[in-house]
């Protein structure tokens, strides 16, 4: 093998650490060491190949070809790595899934394929996690959950990860059912009655910029920021206030009728909804029949909506 004897486990990691942040002092920061340490971690590394992995500019390190050619090659020996230490876990961990599930697909989407896969998986358990995007994307990297189910993670958090797609999802300007403001021009509603926007680090909250700058009210201020359903939800009926939110979040509500939406008539407001993970699952396991189920259930899902 062509493989270096002093190549380590902790030199790839440190190397893909470094190219996904840009720089080493944000690289040292995510793994907790020393900026002298990693740099010459990945000196090390680059001696040990023979040649520049990273190109200095300023604080910058810029992958080289060959450095960006070395990166996929060792994103895919770890996955492999990490793929087969879970294949050799114990049983308990092997009929375990573990889902993080953003607030998109909670409500409904996400639990009627969980039914599912229980009367299909009886042995086997899913273990969920809530959390904000940027949460459950750390919560992936570092092993603690299989999978991630909602929108599509922002393009500087993929490296490393692979997206699959499930369907599109509007975003929607919400109130409750009687609302003064339900069948009236959005714009107007908007610049009448208090808002509650998404809270800023969540995926749908620069769309929801981007459409309240395109009709000028990029001044307005909400009096209150969540994505969380219980909490809006109070607000809402107790309240005028108007609520963007992913059409997933309050599916069951505007079927019920407790909530209305205002017709915005702006196709932008949609994103992909899909599962993210960091390496394939192994063929016949209880992650690959849930990945399996979830595509089965979108599909299901876009025929209904072309009758």
């Amino acid at each position: 093998m062509n493989i270096p004897n002093g190549l380590k486990l902790r030199h790839l990691e440190a190397f893909l650490s470094v190219a996904e942040a840009g720089t080493i002092s944000a690289a040292a920061r995510v793994r907790n060491v020393s900026q002298p340490a990693l740099s010459k971690t990945v000196s090390e590394l680059e001696a040990q190949l023979g040649t520049e992995l990273f190109e200095r500019t300023g604080r910058r390190a810029i992958l080289t070809p060959g450095g960006e050619a070395f990166r996929r090659h060792a994103i895919a020996a770890l996955q492999s790595l990490e793929a087969g230490c879970r294949v050799l876990s114990g049983p308990s961990h092997r009929d375990l899934v573990k889902v993080g599930v953003l607030p998109t697909v909670a409500g409904g989407f996400f639990p009627s394929v969980a039914l599912e896969f229980h009367d299909l998986r009886p042995e086997a358990r899913i273990g969920v996690m809530t959390g904000p995007n940027r949460y459950l994307i750390d919560m992936l990297r570092s092993g603690k959950i299989d999978l991630m189910i909602g929108r599509m993670p922002g393009s500087k958090d993929m490296p490393g990860l692979s997206f699959e797609y499930l369907y599109d999802e509007p975003i929607e300007l919400v109130a409750r059912a009687g609302h003064p403001a339900l069948g009236r021009d959005p714009v107007q509603a908007l610049s009448t009655y208090p808002l509650i926007l998404p809270n800023p680090g969540a995926i749908i909250r620069a769309t929801v910029d981007q459409y309240l700058s395109a009709m000028g009210l990029s001044a307005l201020r909400p009096v209150f920021e969540t994505v969380a359903l219980p909490v809006a939800l109070t607000l809402l009926e107790h309240s005028d206030m108007l609520w963007f939110i992913s059409r997933g979040v309050v599916a069951r509500e505007l079927a019920a009728g407790t909530l209305g939406t205002l017709d915005m008539k702006a196709d932008y407001m949609s994103g992909a909804v899909g599962l993210t993970r960091k390496f394939a699952f192994g063929q016949n396991t209880p992650a690959d029949l849930l990945a399996s189920l979830l595509h089965r259930r979108a599909e299901q899902m876009s025929a209904r909506d072309m009758f």
